[in-house]
């Protein structure tokens, strides 16, 4: 289908609409359409596009907190990884949404601006950590956070401050929201000298996230939110969980709030069959109803 309409214009970039291959696990079925924008005209012709044909919208980073349904998503899919320039004014890092955000971290603390050490290492893009206001070691994207640039459904360029009353824990403004595409956005942070001492500071939260096993097998990511002064890997762990299988989906030996593949791999509804398990254990044992962290994406 998207070779049909590759030659509509030279402005809209299309490519092959599998998705799988884009997943840090490996599942999920194809898009109608998918778009690889490198540029804002780009970008702003495909969600002309999308409006023109009537067709929804899914904007798709690293897919590290995404579970992509092995029927694929429909209408037009936008893979955000060539929107990747960054630049400096000042204090402000100014980055594409496209930007993943280890690079970021690194980009800053070579022009002497520190403040995001804590996130090193932190999996996703730019707009998928403002989206779900990630965090990590006590610091959240919305912390650092000064503005964001988005596009909306005709085309037109909104730019919103970061208000930190509009995010909160896995939590923001632009989160179930289709008609937003995060364009860039700014953060301000620290002038810094001891630009080698920030540099080991990331590495070493960075490091303990290896350390952890976070990167030993396909995942993406935690898939509940913490509830409210607990830990859902603790507690999922707590209950032996770790090693339950369904079909090539495993609860991560190492941390019981990840789902790895292992072996012949898994399909999307293995692993949303594994997370329906563990939702229902914790709840039947320990009364607390754990929410999922991730998103959803396509035909469930």
């Amino acid at each position: 289908m998207a070779s049909n309409v590759r030659n509509q214009s030279e402005k809209i970039k299309f490519v092959e609409p599998q998705l799988a291959p884009l997943s840090p696990i490996k599942t999920g079925g194809s898009a109608d359409f998918l778009s690889r924008p490198a540029t804002l005209d780009q970008l702003k012709a495909v969600v002309a596009f999308a409006k023109r044909e009537g067709l929804p919208i899914t904007v798709l980073g690293a897919l590290t907190n995404s579970l992509v349904s092995d029927r694929g998503i429909e209408g037009v899919a936008i893979h955000t990884v060539d929107l990747d320039r960054i630049r400096v004014q000042g204090s402000l890092i100014i980055a594409e949404g496209g930007v993943m955000m280890d690079r970021l971290i690194d980009e800053a603390i070579e022009h002497g601006l520190g403040g995001l050490e804590p996130l090193g290492g932190l999996p996703g893009t730019v707009g998928g950590a403002i989206y779900g206001n990630s965090g990590a070691n006590g610091l959240l994207t919305a912390d650092r956070l000064y503005w964001i640039d988005c596009l909306d459904r005709e085309g037109n360029l909104i730019r919103f401050r970061a208000h930190p009353d509009q995010f909160a824990y896995r939590h923001s403004p632009f989160w179930g929201r289709s008609d937003l595409v995060i364009w860039e956005a700014a953060f301000k942070l620290d002038p810094i000298t001891e630009t080698n001492e920030a540099r080991q500071q990331k590495e070493a939260y960075k490091g303990a996230r290896r350390e952890k096993g976070q990167y030993a097998h396909p995942s993406i990511g935690c898939i509940f939110r913490n509830p409210d002064g607990e830990s859902a890997g603790r507690i999922i762990d707590s209950l032996g969980l770790k090693g339950t299988a369904v079909g090539g989906a495993v609860i991560s030996p190492h941390h019981a709030n990840f789902i790895v593949c292992e072996g012949h791999g898994a399909t999307s509804n293995e692993i949303a069959s594994l997370i329906t398990l563990v939702k229902g254990r914790v709840e039947e044992e320990r009364g607390t109803l754990l929410t999922e962290e991730i998103r959803y994406l396509g035909r469930w």
